[in-house]
């Protein structure tokens, strides 16, 4: 994204105008492995090429797919469920603990050995979550104290499984998803909560045999997919910090065009309208079983909200630019159920508690929840903990605050939107490097 780390941004003048969002992350890295597993070629438009991505692109380049990026298409080549081959060298995942949880999934049941690491952020994230049912499908697993990297070893007793997944966490899903198509028979996976369903819709587009019932995923091992093309659409975790920039910026109003409307993925939109906020959908469709529309957001005075539970898995990404919004309400805001946002790219309940603090909002927290009480910003030094979300929430909070603030280690937003900087700055904002 920038040559420097650290930013500085301005109270800015009122956002006006339309906005380009880059393309799904979880969809884009999904779309790429799927695609790797194919027997012909798939062409991902509107991908997003971030730092995530690319590591997904290089994984399965070294397990044997043929990739060529042009613009913002990815062209993957693949040769079969079963035509993965050994990589020459260590796998390696940057940052990125979707790609990182996911392709476990796929190397945990080939006949060649393999080993993936990643950042020194990414190997103290926790992956006994994937380890555990990945071992029920047979998965010869090894790793220290179930952090990367992991070694994974062939196998001769895979299997079939049926497993109930009591974290809602769709990496962990889509980790068993991916498993499930190397093994002969069906594997059943039930989610407690339903999680983001990039990797069922993917499939069932790709037409290959899954079905899905309530909370129950059934997948066919062993079976093919068709060759077709992908769109894939904006990401609503990057529309996030403009919906939120322009709700809290008096006399904006903006409009993302083609942004990601998945059932389980609009939490934000909704609790921002329980919140008072002023955003219409338009122009919806569905775009190759994604449904996408434009998100037109105006100015708005929003209300402090208590939320907990079920709600919390549809905006998890979205929690520090929504920490954000509520930071601006008159009165006290509540989030329970959060304490999967301890393990993210950086612990981000800390994160979001420190910077607030530094910019003059009071909070209190526990293990798995917090509490902001809203108030004004009035500038600061904020340390993103080189968490990208982390980063671009405290970048649109100096878009208001009374003195500017300056946000460190801020290089990780490459791994999500690139292009962040310059894009906020297009609608009026000032994020200067130094």
């Amino acid at each position: 994204m920038t040559a420097s780390s650290n930013l500085i941004i301005n109270n800015s003048n009122p956002f006006e105008g339309k906005v380009s969002i880059p393309g799904d992350k979880s969809i884009t890295h999904r779309a790429i492995m799927l695609s790797s597993l194919c027997n012909g070629t798939i062409n991902i438009s509107n991908a997003l090429i971030s730092d995530d991505c690319q590591h997904t692109i290089n994984v399965c380049r070294e397990l044997g797919a043929n990739i060529t990026i042009k613009e913002q298409i990815i062209s993957v080549k693949g040769r079969g469920l079963n035509s993965l081959k050994k990589p020459k060298n260590k796998l390696y995942a940057g940052n990125s603990g979707t790609l990182m949880r996911i392709i476990s999934g796929i190397l945990a049941m080939q006949d060649f050995s393999s080993t993936i690491s990643g950042d020194e952020s990414l190997n103290t994230r926790p992956m006994k979550r994937i380890e555990d049912p990945l071992k029920m499908f047979g998965a010869n697993i090894i790793s220290e104290n179930s952090m990367p990297p992991l070694l994974f070893k062939p196998s001769q007793n895979l299997k079939a499984i049926s497993y109930t997944n009591n974290l809602p966490s769709a990496q962990v899903k889509s980790c068993l998803i991916f498993a499930s198509l190397f093994v002969d028979g069906i594997s059943v996976i039930t989610e407690k909560i339903k999680t983001r369903d990039h990797t069922e819709r993917l499939l069932e587009y790709l037409e290959y045999p899954i079905s899905i019932k309530n909370n129950m995923i059934n997948v066919s091992g062993k079976k093919s997919f068709k060759c077709k093309d992908l769109t894939i659409p904006s990401d609503i975790s990057s529309a996030a910090f403009f919906i939120v920039a322009a709700l809290i910026r008096k006399d904006s109003k903006l409009i993302l065009k083609n942004i990601g409307l998945n059932k389980l993925r609009i939490g934000l939109i909704e609790i921002l309208m329980e919140m008072g906020a002023n955003i219409k959908i338009a122009n919806q469709s569905i775009v190759c079983n994604e449904p996408i529309g434009d998100i037109e957001v105006q100015y708005s005075e929003l209300k402090p909200i208590n939320i907990s539970g079920e709600k919390i898995s549809t905006l998890i990404d979205e929690l520090p630019i929504l920490f954000i919004a509520c930071a601006t309400c008159k009165g006290i805001s509540e989030f329970h159920d959060i304490e999967e946002l301890r393990f993210k790219e950086s612990d981000r309940i800390k994160s979001m508690e420190d910077g607030l603090n530094v910019l003059g909002i009071k909070t209190s927290s526990t293990t798995n929840s917090l509490k902001i009480f809203g108030d004004s910003f009035n500038g600061g030094i904020i340390d993103s903990n080189h968490d990208h979300r982390v980063a671009m929430s405290f970048i649109v909070a100096g878009t208001i605050s009374k003195k500017p603030i300056t946000v460190l280690n801020t290089k990780n937003i490459s791994t999500s939107f690139p292009n962040f900087k310059n894009t906020i700055n297009s609608i009026g904002a000032e994020v200067y490097e130094i």
